[in-house]
């Protein structure tokens, strides 16, 4: 199982709508940060569900392996892993969707040109959010690798060639694709933690900004 020291921590953050930005309206400024932060919260929840979707698959393929000796519905596609390959793409697909929406927020934060708020800052969090942007860019990419390697080598088990090394040289190559996604994954729990930290600051900033305004 890979495991998210961060993500499994749990995030308590309050959900906010999304509100366009510009000139020196800072409350539109405060809901555009905030959304920062669900979209944040969401990521994790994803990650967990994907790192829980991982730890079931050795169970399915247990299960998979005493229900059909023959391995037929390895062959077929049949076989409860798939449901498990199925499960985990669509994490895959919706962390992708939110990171995106990271874009339209980075954009929002850029357009301030006001003077209450400090563009040093705002700028710091845009610069946080695009560098774990990327990062979990290449980490879906890579895990999409994966899960095209864990499908096909399922599949190969049942069919009437698979030998030994079939096993084997297809448990290793997932082994190794494992190995290097948890490095990645460490990566993006370090950087989960800087994003919220910088979320934390800014809406600090942007509090004192608005108590100032009073």
């Amino acid at each position: 199982m890979i495991k998210n020291t961060y993500a499994l921590a749990g995030l308590g953050l309050t959900t906010v709508l999304l509100a366009s930005c510009s000139g020196d309206n800072v409350e539109e400024i405060q809901t555009t940060v905030g959304e920062i932060d669900q979209i944040h919260e969401n990521i994790v929840t994803e990650i967990n569900g994907l790192s829980q979707e991982e730890a079931n698959l050795q169970e399915k393929f247990d299960e998979s392996l005493s229900a059909d000796e023959q391995l037929a519905t390895f062959s077929d596609g049949s076989a409860s892993v798939f449901e498990n390959i199925t499960a985990r793409r669509d994490r895959i697909e919706t962390i992708n969707d939110l990171n995106e929406e990271f874009e339209e927020k980075e954009e929002l934060i850029a357009a301030y040109d006001g003077e209450s708020l400090s563009s040093e800052e705002l700028d710091g969090l845009n610069a946080q959010v695009d560098e774990f942007s990327s990062q979990l860019e290449n980490f879906t990419t890579n895990y999409n690798t994966s899960l095209d390697a864990q499908e096909a080598y399922f599949t190969s088990i049942g069919n009437d060639d698979a030998t030994y090394d079939t096993f084997s040289a297809g448990i290793t190559e997932i082994n190794d694709q494992k190995a290097g996604l948890k490095d990645e994954l460490v990566q993006l729990d370090q950087s989960l933690v800087s994003v919220k930290e910088k979320i934390t600051q800014t809406q600090d900033m942007i509090q004192s900004a608005m108590a100032e305004n009073e």
